[in-house]
């Protein structure tokens, strides 16, 4: 029952998150005359968004504990209603003589910025509870991750496939509010079996601290988790410019990029080390090649079997307790990357 609530929970919270993320940049994509940046603009604001929500959980767990923290994130939780439903709000309209860059980062900011920062927190929270809640899965709660990964490769498909085609933006945005009350009742239910699970021996701030982590692989995820983001932004950009900027051909790269984290963190192992270890080798060789070299001057696409060099070092994870400093890692090249 408690993982069920948990992998249900996580799930559902990736699939919001993405399902957000190409409903507002459609929203605004008529204010700003269809521009390609639209995208890759909302990109950049998501990524620091994201990298706020894992510095609040690595912070807010380090100094208060979990279950204290569970008892915060409960309050916090309720302030994305008086965001909600999502949209534009009255007056907001971009500048006409001046870049719409600054525009779209305070348009962001206002109208989903705060619903995105909490639901961007509960992924890594909810494991980090989950590792305190004596389960006999809890001393390696990084399975999880790949049912997150596959809730946010369901909500990016299922936005342009589904929902775009058949839903006005006011009925979209009105579905997704519902899908965050759901997600609110049940983080409270998470939190409420966090605090009658019992407290395991090592619990406390001094276990979290105890990372186990040096500097030296703390680098090695920062810069392996940097050459994906970075190649797949490249390939969104391109097919923006040269194609269409439409909702389907956003999600597409960055779903392949979430695909190979459902891949390497599925807790059977899905794709053996070995085999991560050898594409990438393989893919490092044919972009150094004289035979690919022309093509890959000319267009991204031989790069977009690397995103799975950043889940394969991520694999080799710490401590449970040390789960949401992981993320922090592991997440912090996004932004950089972009």
């Amino acid at each position: 029952m408690l993982l069920v609530v948990y992998a249900t929970t996580i799930f559902l919270t990736a699939s919001l998150l993405f399902l957000v993320q190409p409903m507002f940049a459609r929203m605004v994509l008529p204010l700003l005359g269809g521009a390609p940046a639209v995208w890759n603009t909302c990109l950049v604001f998501y990524q620091a968004a994201l990298l706020a929500g894992y510095l609040y959980t690595h912070a807010t767990t380090s100094w208060l504990g979990v279950r204290r923290q569970a008892a915060l994130h409960a309050g916090l939780v309720f302030l994305p209603l008086f965001f909600l439903p999502i949209g534009i709000p009255p007056g907001w309209t971009p500048p006409a003589a001046e870049s719409p860059i600054p525009w779209l980062f305070a348009l962001l900011g206002v109208a989903v910025g705060l619903p995105f920062f909490v639901v961007s927190t509960t992924s890594p929270l909810l494991q980090r509870w989950f590792a305190d809640t004596g389960h006999p899965s809890a001393g390696d709660p990084y399975f999880l991750y790949a049912a997150g990964n596959l809730g946010s490769v369901l909500g990016l498909l299922v936005y342009p496939v589904l929902l775009e085609p058949h839903l006005r933006l006011p009925e979209q945005s009105r579905l997704w509010a519902g899908g965050y009350l759901l997600l609110l009742a049940l983080t409270l239910a998470c939190a409420l079996l966090l605090w009658r699970s019992p407290v395991p021996a090592l619990a406390g701030p001094s276990q979290v601290q105890s990372t186990g982590l040096t500097a030296r692989r703390r680098l090695r995820w920062v810069l392996l988790a940097l050459v994906p983001s970075s190649l797949m932004l490249s390939v969104t950009t391109f097919i923006s410019a040269d194609v269409e900027a439409i909702p389907l051909l956003w999600v597409i790269p960055l779903a392949i990029y979430l695909l190979t984290f459902v891949l390497v963190f599925a807790r059977r192992g899905i794709v053996p080390p070995s085999s991560i270890s050898g594409s990438r080798w393989a893919a490092s060789w044919a972009g150094s090649s004289p035979r690919s070299s022309r093509r890959s001057s000319s267009t991204p696409w031989p790069n977009i079997r690397w995103p799975s060099s950043s889940p394969a070092c991520s694999r080799r994870g710490p401590a449970a307790a040390a789960a949401s400093r992981s993320w922090l890692t592991s997440g912090s090249p996004g932004l950089s990357g972009r």
